[in-house]
């Protein structure tokens, strides 16, 4: 059954990759005729493999989509079902509407496809914008042309290969998806462009890669002493709490000391008191401080790095 499935994907799409990319489907159905199910899924991860590391009109969802379902059929066979799942998940973030053809499809990888499509449903979706430096050319995702720019689409967390392609140039590269993100790409450069802030030097194109380094360090750091401020404020509070319950103990309802309380004793009680409660009061201050500062640092630091092509290059924000 898996073997005739993937004889007729192949023919379905014989037309839609390059011939690199036609041999090596070819070899991944030869070993799954000889029942390599395991060699047929490692070729299919190395197809999968190529198409990371080209343009994106190089890499088109086509392919994408056939090399992925294909994998998902044999790793079914081999009983993976996590990778099966994984496998039909990056089809699903893409295209949310595919259905399998069940000419091509076994009902078993059917009934697995539409539980990956009601996983699907709950996941939560973050916009990807892309544009470019100056606002020319097409947008892609994942060799998916998502028209002009700036465009836009809705996609689960994940690693996804966007770019733009303009004037016959192409700038590919990977983001990792974890927050709505807008992704500037210049497709004329050569050298990446690090996350805001940057620093253009007086050569045309140069870029100072350590402007924003800081950043992330420094909020983490912040945190930190939040955190630890936090703690400190808590035990001062509570001792000026326990100090006043001890002071307060010590006086009669009409404010006067209760027989056999020594007056130094009160004001050692009320000195202690204070003394928290001052405490207190400071490491809240604190805390409040680097609780915003450490706000502020992480609202300018990007939740994820976004990994340019060979000669790619791209702004996120």
């Amino acid at each position: 059954m898996i073997a005739p499935t993937l004889a007729l994907l192949l023919a379905a799409h014989a037309a839609t990759g390059p011939a690199d990319l036609e041999a090596a489907h070819l070899s991944a159905e030869a070993a799954v005729r000889a029942g390599d199910y395991r060699d047929a899924a490692a070729r299919y991860r190395e197809i999968l493999g190529t198409l990371e590391v080209r343009e994106s009109p190089d890499a088109p969802w086509a392919e994408w989509r056939r090399a992925l379902l294909q994998l998902a059929v044999v790793e079914t066979t081999l009983g993976n079902g996590a990778a099966t799942r994984s496998a039909m998940d990056r089809v699903l973030a893409l295209d949310p509407q595919a259905s399998l053809d069940p000419d091509l499809f076994s009902p078993s990888v059917r009934k697995e496809f539409e539980a990956a499509r009601t996983r699907d449903a709950t996941r939560p979706r973050y916009r990807l914008r892309l544009t470019s430096l100056d606002g020319v050319g097409t947008g892609w995702v994942q060799g998916r042309p998502l028209g002009p720019v700036p465009a836009e689409i809705l996609l689960p967390a994940g690693s996804y290969r966007a770019g733009v392609e303009s004037g016959g140039r192409e700038r590919t590269v990977t983001v990792d998806l974890a927050r709505d993100e807008s992704v500037i790409v210049d497709v004329g450069a050569a050298v990446p462009i690090p996350a805001p802030p940057v620093a253009v030097g007086s050569s045309a194109g140069e870029i100072d890669s350590r402007s924003g380094s800081w950043i992330r360090p420094a909020a983490w750091t912040a945190t930190g002493l939040a955190v630890v401020g936090a703690g400190l404020t808590t035990w001062q509070a509570i001792a000026a709490g326990s100090g006043y319950s001890e002071a307060k103990g010590m006086l009669q309802p009409d404010g006067t000391l209760k027989p056999g309380v020594s007056p130094s004793d009160y004001t050692v009680a009320i000195a202690n008191y204070e003394s928290h409660r001052t405490n207190a009061w400071i490491a809240a201050s604190g805390t409040l401080v680097l609780g915003v500062g450490a706000t502020v640092l992480w609202l300018l630091v990007p939740s994820s790095p976004v990994e340019p092509g060979p000669t790619g290059v791209a702004l996120r924000f």
